[in-house]
């Protein structure tokens, strides 16, 4: 270990490309007192300690009781942000706002907010502090000079700390819980300076659980500091704020996850204020060797064909806005098109039970659990927690005739209005104070959704009661005791081959969420209906991504071989037939309805799906509906089966081309190739779903990817040079891989003479 000029730890060429950057010893002791400042808090005499909500609604500047000059200037402001949204929206862009700086009181007596510093998260914004994890391959790591920049700027942030916590002044601090089992949950801390932008501990507080009063004031596990307007009210000197904004970092979200830490310097987004806390939540159950994921949860009663009244867990994980709520929130049991297609009596015990949409942690048990369910003795090592006490939710296109149970779960009704109605970047009828969830200039509206208001809609709190034997009344975890079988499964999109539902294997599921296809919704930048690939549908994972693929495999493993039944399905919500992915059109193609999906996820609960086995994707497809008899009242081929929409012929093209981008990419810098993911275990690779290599830089990824080395190698040279960082395959894997190799040369793979000596090194034979 030495040290050069600038304090940096480490020898050059001593570390290892996941190693991220050395860390700087006098930013790591300013990140340390800075973080130990925001840990001690304010004192509990402070009106800035955990106020209460009347306290920071009154301080809200709400347009209707401002006076009159200063709503016409509001207005006349608002036609120049709504002209200017019209304009992007024309151009295929989301709009930057959707009104000016002010609250709205709606006509239900609730809250209309609006984000001035942004509407969508920003992960191209968000740094990493790389403190004795792997890093990333993909997110941004804080660089040595960034390091050395942010040293005196995080001195700045903890001398207004100190005198903000000795004054009790300025700074508003909510002392929340994540998640709803005691033992399993997260104190979380939300520092907000200044009062200016209250829509962030106000709808943080909606989507996270009170904290007994007792532990307010103790050391939290997860600290969030948002500062929208740093730039401006930490006194930095104009030289600093020069070398900040030549830098590019007048904006930054800045995670240093083994501190607990999520800082926002210039936000007040909320949904990246709500992903704060979760992220650093979800880095810290990895390091128990459990993992979160971004899913919706919920759990069912529902009667089989055979007429057997089960408990299923329904864990659904997917992109933003890909489905994942559909499947949670608007299924309905009773009264259903199935029901009726299936000739079914409607029974006032089963329903569905909603307990989370968005990020779910599957935590090691401390101690396993035994129970007995079906006869069967079932071992429970982990639990399936949500962390969110409502719904962050996207309302566009709500309206009461089509979905009057999630739009008066919002809205209530004229007799009984929502007053905790709460929107953010909803545009509105000012005069009238009514929302229009039609139109959506910024892409992203949201809306906090309360989930016992929409338990009490949906006429479900019955479910968790009767599924619990009256042990549980509420609950955004699974109650695993009760639980008959846990149902693990994806969402998402994809125009051409792939049928609405398959039926997959441990290994397969793991890599659909590995493929991470996904089309751009607007929850995050990017041009609206673009494809675009999500791994494990996250953009918030800390530390390697490999590892979420090995931790999840390992999980599920532990919960089958505990004697949990299983099964694992994903879900299509785009289209089938398309000529090619990137756009969703072309005369054959057909859009996969909400409706569908819907019907698909009820005939599963009810073991009605009617599954083949498909060569081409190695998987089974969903074919018809069946009832008590067998007989099929839903036939899913003709329409919706794209080997019958494509031909035979064309149909085995297509799905090897998706098969061989899946795993090799276009090209070295497309994220769809999953052999990418060099750490990832190899028992989640099948050598016969992999198309052999057609090119040097395809076999160089098969054989790092086998090799266990730091990243895929484009070449077999460059390959060579850095088997150190891995590991020689067993003997059947290399037998496998000479098979493949062999099968590539068969096929017109060739090598020149210097390729093949570095291919004889990696233990290949020429063909």
């Amino acid at each position: 270990m030495t040290f050069d000029n600038n304090g940096l730890t480490d020898s050059p060429g001593s570390r290892s490309t996941l190693a991220g950057p050395r860390r700087i010893p006098s930013f790591v002791e300013a990140l340390d007192e800075m973080v130990g400042v925001a840990r001690q808090g304010h004192r509990k005499d402070s009106e800035y300690f955990n106020p209460s909500d009347e306290w920071i609604r009154g301080r809200l500047r709400i347009f209707q009781d401002l006076p009159e000059d200063e709503q016409k200037e509001i207005r006349a402001e608002a036609e120049l942000i709504a002209r200017d949204a019209a304009e992007a929206n024309a151009q295929g862009k989301a709009a930057a706002r959707a009104a000016p700086e002010v609250v709205y009181r709606l006509d239900s007596g609730g809250l209309a907010f609006f984000s001035q510093l942004g509407v969508v998260r920003r992960p191209d914004l968000t740094q990493y502090f790389i403190d004795g994890f792997d890093a990333n391959r993909d997110s941004i790591a804080f660089s040595d000079e960034n390091q050395t920049l942010f040293a005196e700027v995080f001195s700045y942030v903890t001398e207004h700390m100190k005198k903000c916590f000795e004054s009790g002044d300025v700074i508003v601090q909510s002392d929340r819980n994540v998640c709803d089992v005691p033992e399993r949950s997260y104190h979380a801390r939300q520092l907000l300076f200044g009062t200016r932008y209250l829509q962030v501990p106000i709808m943080w507080r909606q989507l996270t659980f009170d904290l007994p009063v007792e532990e307010l004031a103790g050391s939290p596990d997860i600290l969030e500091i948002s500062i929208p307007d740093w730039l401006e009210d930490l006194g930095l000197p104009e030289a600093l704020k020069k070398r900040i904004v030549d830098a590019g970092l007048t904006q930054l979200i800045f995670k240093a996850p083994t501190k607990g830490l999520s800082l926002h310097l210039g936000f007040d987004y909320v949904g990246e204020h709500k992903m704060g806390p979760l992220s650093i939540a979800m880095f810290l159950v990895k390091q128990k060797n459990g993992l979160a994921v971004q899913s919706a949860l919920s759990m069912s009663r529902a009667k089989t064909l055979d007429g057997r009244m089960l408990n299923t867990a329904l864990v659904t994980i997917g992109p933003s806005l890909h489905g994942k709520s559909t499947l949670t929130i608007m299924i309905e049991l009773a009264g259903s098109e199935l029901a009726q297609r299936l000739g079914l009596k409607e029974d006032p015990a089963e329903g569905v039970y909603p307990m989370n949409d968005d990020i779910v942690l599957l935590q090691p048990l401390d101690e396993p659990i035994e129970v007995t369910r079906g006869g069967n003795s079932v071992r429970i090592t982990h639990g399936i927690d949500g962390t969110e006490n409502n719904f962050y939710a996207m309302p566009q296109g709500l309206n009461q005739q089509d979905d009057p149970i999630t739009y008066e779960a919002i809205r209530g009704t004229a007799e009984a209005p929502n007053a905790e109605e709460t929107l953010e970047n909803v545009p509105l009828n000012v005069e009238k104070g009514i929302p229009d969830f039609i139109e959506n200039p910024v892409r992203n509206m949201r809306v906090t959704m309360s989930r016992n208001r929409l338990i009490a809609r949906k006429r479900a709190q019955h479910v968790i009661e009767a599924i619990t034997n009256g042990q549980l009344s509420s609950s955004v975890h699974v109650p695993m005791e009760y639980t008959d079988r846990v149902f693990w499964q994806a969402v998402m999109r994809e125009n051409t081959v792939i049928p609405p539902l398959r039926r997959l294997s441990l290994e397969q599921y793991v890599r659909v969420l590995m493929y991470g296809e996904a089309v751009q919704m607007g929850a995050a930048t990017g041009a609206i209906g673009r494809p675009y690939i999500e791994y494990f549908s996250d953009p918030f994972i800390i530390g390697l991504e490999d590892e979420n693929a090995n931790l999840l495999y390992f999980i599920l493993q532990q919960m089958s071989w505990g004697g949990m039944p299983q099964d694992y399905y994903v879900f299509n919500t785009g289209g089938v037939g398309a000529e090619v992915n990137d756009e969703a059109s072309g005369p054959r193609y057909k859009k996969i309805t909400k409706e569908l999906t819907i019907m698909l996820q009820e005939a599963l609960i009810r073991d009605a799906v009617k599954f083949e086995y498909d060569s081409a994707l190695r998987s089974e497809i969903g074919v018809a509906i069946v009832n008590d008899r067998g007989e099929e009242v839903v036939d899913l081929r003709g329409d919706w089966l794209p080997r019958n929409i494509y031909g035979q012929a064309d149909y085995a093209r297509r799905t090897k081309e998706l098969r061989r981008r899946r795993y090799y990419g276009r090209d070295a810098a497309d994220k769809a190739g999953i052999l990418r993911y060099t750490k990832v275990t190899e028992g989640l690779i099948d050598f016969a779903d992999v198309p052999s290599p057609a090119d040097e830089r395809e076999l160089s990824w098969l054989l790092s990817f086998f090799w266990k080395v730091d990243r895929a190698y484009d070449s077999l040279p460059e390959l060579v040079k850095h088997l150190s960082e891995g590991r020689r395959p067993l003997p059947h894997l290399v037998r496998g891989l000479q098979q493949m190799y062999d099968s590539g040369a068969g096929k017109g793979l060739a090598l020149s003479d210097d390729r093949t000596v570095a291919l004889n090194t990696l233990g290949i034979r020429q063909a």
